[in-house]
């Protein structure tokens, strides 16, 4: 009896660091995977995502069109935050003032709008997690900001 109670208990043990290595591992792995595929950068000279540091703000348009759907694989779709008015609020379903995403298909029609702004912010997907900002200094574009992660931070 004592002999078989002893075998089990060093079976038990070795299937107990058996398992402790393996939930290591795979916590380990994701770890990794999730630090690897982190991204957090910002470009002030040179090239950076297929955009320019000092383009202007109608070749950064065009670049973004043929850019971003790529950018993140699989064609992902491409939103952009807006500030809802009076006469869209009933539209988008909220009051006036908040914002909300709005996919963008970057036609030349929408350019307009973009001019006026010297800060770009582009959402794949529509998730804040994953986001690529272009700012304009004198009509020039000065700083290109990515952000990605697949996780969230404590």
């Amino acid at each position: 009896m004592g002999h078989s109670l002893k075998s089990r208990k060093v079976r038990f043990k070795f299937f107990a660091k058996i398992l402790i290595c393996a939930v290591t591992s795979i916590f380990l792995t994701c770890l990794a995977y999730f630090w690897y595929t982190y991204i957090d950068e910002t470009v002030i000279t040179g090239q950076a995502y297929g955009f320019s540091i000092g383009d202007d703000k109608l070749t950064t348009y065009k670049n973004a069109a043929e850019v971003l759907p790529n950018l993140n694989g699989d064609s992902p779709s491409i939103y952009i935050e807006i500030k809802v008015d009076v006469d869209q609020a009933e539209l988008f379903a909220t009051n006036p003032d908040y914002l909300v995403m709005v996919k963008t298909l970057l036609h030349d029609v929408g350019y307009p709008a973009f001019q006026l702004k010297d800060r770009w912010d582009f959402y794949f997907e529509g998730s804040y997690f994953n986001s690529l900002t272009l700012k304009f200094c004198d009509e020039k574009l000065c700083e290109i900001y990515r952000h990605r992660k697949y996780f969230e931070l404590p």
